[in-house]
């Protein structure tokens, strides 16, 4: 493969891991000589042992003679220990360790696995003490039964019954399924049920799995069924099943089953199914997706036995108390100082001198408010948190304790503090099981406070079902020492807030636009409402590629969120008409909204309505017309000033009505100003 079909295929394999096409991926990054990213691929779809298997033959030399390798060498044998660590070879995975000198990992490692004897053993030795010993994997043969190994003559082989023979010559020929087939026909169904993972065959590995009566690997396996797969809903019924029965909810389990729930049932075998996965969620503890899930079911059963009952009660327990409204409120202070008016500005506007007011995300339950500000309509049919449900300030946090040089959960490393937010502490964290660095999102608040549990699960959900370039990855969530946390992906350069304090080229304030209608759009696509649009949750990274990110307050369009009763939340300085009066019932069209005042900031150096006071700031959203950007900048294009009066516009109705039409028009103005 020349360079140029190597950069080709790379590219190719970049775009269907961020896809969700893990085993796809890590099949072109490992013909394109991509080795380490085909292993952490296959990692990630937890298959260790391939990883490490791949790693360990890419050496070129026996594991025990590791530390003869190069530093990049060395680097990959060490992530082939750790996979092997991970699949449980704990022998040929201290074998790696100490050949690379890392006698500390290979205590852990067995310490880890109970093996407190060997363990004691290994931290006594001195340097060059560790005896390897021979490979633990014999060499591969050449011949069977004295032929010569081709796929003519295993499959002769086949076709005169010979089926172990073929069986041992489809394996030296790495055809893993038809292998699998030959240990399946000879009754070795764990044998086949390993051949067919390795094959990347996932639904008869899992098949296999069952029938040897392995149910915690087939489960395993089910869960890699791609959801585009037409066995994908039978596979979807088995997991629950088996889920139901193991008592089993993790993430990589709610991650198979999403667009299976999302899509509904669609006979009276799958609606059992429903009531099954109901049942798991509420034992799990996310009452959220058990409402999902009933409102399913009642949606193609409305007398389905228990479902309607059973939805009321999650209602109930959904139904935040003031806590949640006084934690981030306190956060959100408002604009203590005025944005002084702006003289006529340059191509686009130096904000490097304007106070940066509070751009904090507040949530704030009070009915009275949301009727005051628009109307008596705007909180009907929303129950009120009653006033004796109003709690006291919430003691501080501890997540304080949290600082660089700290590991939490055994595996993140904590290496700096990227950002601080009301809810939340960012940090810059080296992942210590797969060698790499992410940035891990600690939640101030101690999971006791339910609403704010309820909360972090819904961030997760709808992040992880929306993979675009231009929306931040999500990989992994956790609770370290009561905390919740989520892993993400490490992100270098600025928020866009942070980037308009300086001037910006014209086409880049463009193009940055037009990404973020990118990433907006592919949520829109999901279903999801972002409902907090503003320059901070847009990060840019040194290559100028835009992110959307946080989706705390995001909901689904057919989905309750998770919202306090007759509440107003979001950004106050960004907040559409609609989101004022009737937060939990706002569409996609909100965050165009916001997407406008985003533009008009970052042309004219202003947002279009600002007042000290909220209930003010609030009224100028719902009744009061912004100036035109070219009044306050007059360099901006006469078409670029109708558009963000267009996405300003307080009916929805006259807004861009996607985020694609608005994108187009983007476009068009770009190339004009080429």
């Amino acid at each position: 493969m020349d360079a140029k079909a190597r950069d080709k295929a790379l590219e190719r394999a970049r775009s269907l891991e961020k896809g969700g096409q893990g085993d796809a991926a890590a099949k072109l990054f490992r013909e394109a000589g991509a080795v380490e990213d085909a292993a952490r691929v296959l990692g990630a779809l937890r298959r260790p042992r391939d990883a490490a298997q791949l790693l360990l033959d890419s050496l070129g030399v026996p594991p025990p003679q590791a530390g003869r390798l190069d530093p990049a060498g060395k680097k990959r044998a060490l992530m082939a220990a750790i996979f092997l660590g991970r699949s449980g070879e704990k022998q040929m995975a201290v074998q790696v360790f100490m050949a690379l000198g890392e006698q500390q990992r290979a205590v852990e490692l067995l310490q880890k696995a109970g093996d407190a004897v060997g363990a004691a053993r290994i931290a006594s030795m001195k340097p060059g003490q560790f005896d390897t010993g021979a490979m633990l994997a014999p060499a591969k043969a050449t011949a069977v039964g004295g032929q010569a190994v081709s796929i003519l003559s295993a499959q002769k082989m086949e076709e005169q019954g010979k089926l172990a023979a073929a069986l041992e010559a489809y394996v030296q020929l790495k055809r893993f399924a038809d292998a699998g087939r030959m240990a399946k026909a000879l009754g070795r169904t764990a044998d086949a049920a390993q051949l067919f993972a390795d094959a990347g065959a996932p639904l008869e590995a899992a098949q296999a799995y069952l029938e040897s009566e392995d149910t915690g690997k087939a489960l395993d396996n089910f869960c890699r069924v791609p959801a585009d797969d037409a066995q994908y809903r039978v596979a979807a019924a088995i997991a629950a099943r088996l889920a139901t029965n193991l008592n089993v909810l993790d993430f990589r389990f709610e991650h198979f089953v999403g667009a299976y729930v999302r899509s509904g049932p669609r006979d009276e075998a799958e609606l059992q199914v429903f009531d099954l996965l109901g049942a798991l969620y509420e034992t799990h503890g996310f009452p959220e997706n058990a409402r999902e899930v009933l409102q399913k079911i009642l949606a193609v059963q409305p007398s389905f036995p228990g479902a309607r009952e059973r939805l009321a009660r999650l209602d109930q327990q959904l139904r935040p108390t003031a806590m949640m409204a006084r934690q981030v409120l306190s956060n959100a202070d408002l604009h203590k100082k005025r944005i002084p008016s702006l003289p006529d500005l340059g191509e686009l506007p130096d904000m490097g001198d304007l106070p940066a007011g509070d751009s904090a995300t507040m949530v704030r339950s009070d009915p009275a408010l949301a009727k005051h500000v628009a109307g008596p309509q705007a909180a009907k049919g929303e129950e009120v948190i009653a006033e004796a449900e109003v709690l006291p300030d919430e003691p501080r946090t501890r997540a304080e304790k949290f600082e660089p040089g700290a590991t939490l959960a055994g595996r993140y490393r904590l290496e700096g503090k990227i950002g601080q937010g009301g809810m939340a502490t960012v940090f810059r964290a080296f992942d210590l099981e797969l060698e790499e660095n992410v940035a891990l999102k600690l939640f101030n608040v101690e999971q006791t406070s339910e609403v704010l549990v309820a909360r972090f699960k819904q961030e997760l959900k709808l992040s992880r079902q929306l993979i675009h370039p231009n929306i931040i990855r999500l990989y992994d969530i956790g609770v370290h020492q009561g905390y919740r946390y989520i892993s993400m992906e490490l992100l270098v350069g600025k928020s866009l807030k942070d980037r308009m304090r300086a001037p910006i080229e014209f086409r880049t304030a463009l193009g940055y636009l037009l990404q973020a209608c990118h990433g907006l759009q592919a949520a829109h696509d999901a279903s999801v409402v972002h409902r907090d649009v503003k320059p901070d949750n847009f990060f840019v990274t040194d290559d100028g590629v835009l992110k959307v990110m946080d989706f705390g307050i995001a909901k689904q369009y057919a989905t309750p969120g998770v919202t306090v009763a007759g509440s107003i939340a979001g950004t106050p300085l960004y907040m559409s008409p609609e989101q004022v009066g009737n937060f939990s019932a706002v569409t996609h069209l909100t965050d165009l909204y916001a997407l406008g005042v985003c533009a008009y900031e970052m042309f004219t150096g202003q947002v279009p309505f600002f007042h000290e006071d909220l209930v003010p700031l609030l009224m100028m959203h719902v009744n009061n017309q912004p100036v035109p950007p070219r009044q306050r900048n007059p360099h901006v294009p006469a078409e670029l000033n109708a558009m963000i009066l267009k996405l300003l516009a307080k009916d929805p109705k006259q807004r861009y009505q996607s985020c694609r039409d608005l994108a187009q028009d983007l476009g068009k103005i770009r190339d004009a100003y080429a």
